[in-house]
C-alpha cells in the first residue's frame, strides 16, 4: 500500500553553499537565463575509448591487455567528473586528466574571468587505473578540488577507490604508501597572477611513495600517516560553510558498509580528525545487517545538512540496492553536535540504525515485492533555496513491471510537511540560486535549464542551448552567485577529448 504523499517534517531555514543569491530585489522581475561565455579548456582531455570490461577484480592481471583502446569498468568519461569545478573571487578552478591513454597525468586549470587567462597546472601523479591496473580506465578515480577562502589556499584529493596498504585493495601491494592522495598548496595560492599559477604552489611530499620518488600526494590530511582513518576512501567532495571555513566529505568502507565521514580545514596543509556519520560493522551492535549510506552533505545557512540513501546489506529483500530517503542536519556551522531528524528530534553520532533519519520510503511508490526487483540507484539529489524551500528528488524502477517513477519530494518554507509529487519529469541532480530551483542537463548535445519557484513542482524550460562550437556528451555543474559553471565534455573519439566551460546567467 503506499504511504501517504505528505510527510511531516519541521520547518528548516537553509541556503545551498556555492548558490547564493545576489543583493537584488528578488521581487523585480529578472530576464531569462542567457550564455554569457563559452570557453574551450584543451583538446586533450583523457577518456576511456575501448570497451566496458565485466567484473575483473578477480584477474585483473590476466587481462593486462595494454595495447589498443582504453578499455575501462564502470563509466567511461573520467574528465570532467566528480566535484571537478569550483568558482574563487574571479577565477574558475577545473580538473581533469590529460590524454591519451599513455599520459593520463592529473591537470588543474584555473580560468582568470576578468582577462580570459586559462593556465594549466600538470602533477607528476597518473590517472592509477582499476585498482592499480592503469590500463583498465576506473571512474570512480575522480579528481576533487577545494578554495580555501581564509587563506586562498588549493586543496586537491583524487584517484581514491576503497584503496588500502594491503594486497586484497590496494594494487597487489602497490598503494602500501600510497592508498590515499591529497596535494595542498601554499596560501594564497588561488589568487595568484596569471604567469605565477604553477606546479611551484604545491606542497611537495618529501616521504617515498610506491613510484619510487617524493611527489605531491600526501598520504592523509592530518600531518601523520593513519592508515585506519585514510584508507578505503571513496567519492570526494570540498564543500565551505558561511564562516569560511572549509569542509570535506567522503565515503569510508565499501558499497554494502560504508560510511559517510567530513572534517574541517585547519591551515597549512593540517585539517581535523574524521567525524563520522554512520558506523561500520553495526552488526555487532546487534542490528542483523551491515549498510552503507549514498549520499551527500551540503551547508546551508549555518545549518550543515546530510541527505541519502541506505543500502542494506540484505540479499532477500525486494531492494536491489538501495532504499528511502533519509535526511539530518545539525545547528552547529561545524557539524560538531546538535544533529537532528527531520522531526527536530536529536540525532546521535555516529548513526548506528538509520531509520531514526527516514523521510520517506520511496519504494513504496512501486507494486513489486518480489526479491531484488525494486531498483534505486540514481536520480537523488537534494537542495534548499535562500528561502529556505527543501526539494529532494528520487527515482524508483519496478524490474518486475517494467515502471520507473520520479518523484520529487518537497517542503515549502512555512510548512510542516513534505509533499510528494510523481508529476516530475526526473533528474540526477537539483540545483538551486536564489529562491528558485533548477534541473540542468543536456538535450540533442546543448545545455538546457527548467526553472520552477521554490516550495513548488512548477517546472518550466527556460534555456535551450543552440549550437556553437560541439555538441556535448555529458557535463558538471557549479552555481555560483547567480551564475551557472557548465563544465562539459564534447563528442568526439579516440582517448583524447574536447572540452569546455559555459557560464550562463540565470538571473
Amino acid at each position: 500500500m503506499r504511504i501517504a504523499n505528505y510527510i511531516s517534517i519541521i520547518s528548516i531555514s537553509l541556503i545551498l553553499q556555492g548558490c547564493l543569491s545576489t543583493s537584488e530585489d528578488k521581487s523585480a522581475p529578472s530576464q531569462p537565463p542567457f550564455l554569457e561565455n563559452e570557453i574551450k579548456i584543451t583538446d586533450s582531455a583523457l577518456f576511456f575509448d575501448g570497451k566496458k570490461m565485466g567484473n575483473v577484480h578477480k584477474s585483473l592481471d590476466s587481462v593486462n591487455n595494454q595495447e589498443g583502446g582504453y578499455n575501462y569498468q564502470y563509466g567511461s568519461a573520467i574528465s570532467p567528473h566528480g566535484d571537478a569545478i569550483k568558482t574563487y573571487k574571479h577565477y574558475v578552478f577545473m580538473t581533469w586528466y590529460k590524454g591519451g591513454k599513455y599520459d593520463r597525468h592529473m591537470m588543474l586549470s584555473r580560468l582568470n574571468l576578468k582577462n580570459g587567462q586559462l593556465k594549466h597546472i600538470e602533477f607528476p601523479h597518473r590517472h592509477t587505473g582499476l585498482v592499480g591496473r592503469w590500463w583498465i580506465g576506473e571512474t570512480h578515480n575522480t579528481i576533487a578540488v577545494g578554495i580555501s577562502p581564509r587563506d586562498e589556499s588549493i586543496h586537491l584529493v583524487f584517484d581514491v577507490h576503497a584503496y588500502s596498504k594491503h594486497s586484497d585493495t590496494g594494487g597487489n601491494g602497490s598503494f602500501e604508501k600510497d592508498y590515499f592522495r591529497y596535494s595542498y598548496s601554499v596560501p594564497g595560492a588561488a589568487a595568484v597572477q596569471d604567469d605565477a599559477f604553477s606546479l611551484d604552489l604545491f606542497v611537495k611530499d618529501s616521504s617515498v611513495h610506491s613510484e619510487g620518488e617524493s611527489d605531491y600526494n600526501h598520504i592523509s590530511m592530518t600531518g601523520e600517516e593513519n592508515h585506519a582513518a585514510f584508507s578505503k576512501l571513496t567519492y570526494p567532495k570540498f564543500f565551505q560553510n558561511g564562516q569560511g571555513d572549509l569542509f570535506f566529505y567522503i565515503r569510508q568502507g565499501t558499497s554494502h558498509d560504508g560510511k559517510g565521514v567530513f572534517n574541517r580545514y585547519i591551515g597549512n596543509g593540517i585539517w581535523s580528525s574524521f567525524k563520522s556519520i554512520n558506523k561500520l560493522n553495526v552488526k555487532e551492535d546487534g542490528l542483523p545487517y551491515t549498510w552503507s549510506n549514498y549520499g551527500n552533505m551540503k551547508f546551508a545557512n549555518n545549518t550543515l545538512g546530510f541527505a541519502f540513501q541506505r543500502r542494506l546489506n540484505n540479499k532477500e529483500d525486494k531492494f536491489r540496492y538501495q532504499n528511502g530517503v533519509y535526511f539530518m542536519y545539525s545547528d552547529n556551522p561545524l557539524g560538531l553536535s546538535d544533529w537532528k531528524n527531520y522531526k527536530g528530534e536529536p540525532i546521535q553520532l555516529p548513526l548506528i540504525d538509520a531509520s531514526p533519519a527516514l523521510v520517506v520510503e520511496t519504494g513504496d511508490w512501486v507494486k513489486t515485492q518480489k526479491k531484488d526487483s525494486v531498483h534505486i540507484v540514481g536520480g537523488f539529489d537534494w537542495t534548499i533555496t535562500d528561502n529556505g524551500d527543501v526539494h529532494i528528488i528520487s527515482r524508483v524502477q519496478d524490474k518486475e513491471n517494467n515502471t520507473v517513477v520520479n518523484l520529487h519530494h518537497y517542503k515549502p518554507v512555512g510548512s510542516k510537511e513534505f509533499i510528494t509529487s510523481e508529476d516530475f519529469v526526473g533528474a540526477n541532480n537539483i540545483y538551486t540560486s536564489g529562491d528558485n530551483i533548477y534541473i540542468i542537463g543536456l538535450e540533442n548535445g546543448q545545455p538546457y535549464i527548467e526553472q520552477a519557484k521554490g516550495g513548488t513542482n512548477g517546472f518550466t524550460r527556460v534555456y535551450s542551448g543552440i549550437k556553437r562550437s560541439a555538441k556535448f556528451s555529458k557535463g558538471v555543474v557549479y552555481i555560483s552567485e547567480g551564475k551557472l559553471f557548465f563544465y562539459l565534455l564534447a563528442e568526439g573519439s579516440g582517448d583524447k577529448r574536447t572540452t569546455y566551460l559555459q557560464v550562463i546567467n540565470l538571473h
